[in-house]
């Protein structure tokens, strides 16, 4: 989505501005619990359409949708899976994603699988013990390189970067605590897996490469 540009605020600012007003649209476009189109939910998909799946994010989806809000607008147990790769990290804990992941509970069957993937805080940790995460950045900058650092930064701001990207990424989890928060909402399953197991499950899934810096949990409601 392109911004407008506000000479008198700061970039940030500007962008926090224009964020709010197209959450509060997403709020406003659905004020009743439907029936979805596909029973298998892509949340936080971007640009990253997955034929099949219904294709939700706040702005210009398949169903565009404000998950910071605390409600979905789907009936109860309505999916039978849900994916969602590197969208937890711009939520904060209790009041956001908490909140979240109940009403995922409510929406996802009882045999539903809950595919969930972040920054693992636990690896960027460790990344910066062992070598300033200098690996961690050039593992970035081979699969993303326009996004990240500039050049001749020190490795160790990447640390910051994971932490905040620009103000968008409130929350880090390893896998302790995403398990404690998704046991907070009911699931009474979660497990640690990796990409691969992902793309086995679901083939039709863009390819991130991204396991060396990212956790992944998949979370069931029944045990």
């Amino acid at each position: 989505m392109r911004l407008p540009r506000f000479g008198f605020l700061s970039g940030r600012t500007a962008r926090l501005l224009v964020f709010d007003a197209v959450r509060l649209r997403a709020r406003l476009l659905h004020r009743r619990r439907v029936t979805p189109a596909s029973d298998l939910l892509h949340l936080g998909a971007g640009r990253r359409r997955v034929p099949g799946w219904l294709n939700v994010d706040v702005w210009s989806s398949d169903y565009d949708v404000d998950v910071a809000c605390g409600r979905l607008p789907w009936r109860d147990a309505s999916f039978r899976a849900i994916v969602s790769q590197h969208v937890i990290e711009h939520l904060e804990l209790e009041e956001e994603l908490i909140p979240l992941l109940r009403e995922l509970r409510r929406v996802i069957r009882p045999a539903g699988e809950l595919w969930l993937s972040c920054p693992d805080l636990e690896k960027v940790c460790r990344g910066y013990v062992e070598d300033k995460s200098a690996a961690l950045h050039d593992d970035r900058r081979r699969r993303m390189p326009d996004q990240g650092m500039r050049d001749g930064m020190p490795s160790q701001h990447f640390v910051n970067w994971l932490f905040h990207q620009g103000g968008e990424h409130r929350n880090l989890y390893d896998l302790e605590l995403l398990s404690w928060a998704l046991g907070e909402a009911g699931f009474a399953s979660r497990e640690r897996v990796d990409e691969k197991a992902l793309l086995s499950r679901f083939p039709e899934f863009p390819i991130r490469n991204d396991d060396f810096q990212s956790l992944y949990v998949l979370a069931r409601p029944d045990p």
